[in-house]
């Protein structure tokens, strides 16, 4: 069953007043485009509906959830090489 939702930074909130701005400090957004997650709960959905013009949203399983250091590596490009073995002469 999907537990949290995905939320991502699709426009920028300078424009907007003090409180959308605090509203989206609050979700954990610094950047355009960033992606966070939030448990399912009334204090998360009142968060999005007050910035929904500016936030792509969508339901994910408990399994999908990542830390920002695993969207890091997930984007991160292939090494281009393969270590076979480390043995020294």
């Amino acid at each position: 069953p999907n537990t949290h939702f995905k939320i991502t930074l699709r426009r920028s909130g300078i424009s907007m007043g003090k409180k959308v701005q605090g509203t989206l400090l609050a979700l954990g957004f610094h950047r355009r485009h960033q992606t966070v997650f939030h448990a399912h709960g009334p204090e998360a959905a009142g968060k999005i509906l007050r910035v929904k013009e500016l936030v792509e949203v969508s339901n994910v399983p408990t399994h999908a959830v990542m830390t920002p250091g695993q969207q890091r590596r997930a984007r991160a490009a292939p090494r281009g090489y393969k270590v076979v073995g480390t043995r020294r002469g």
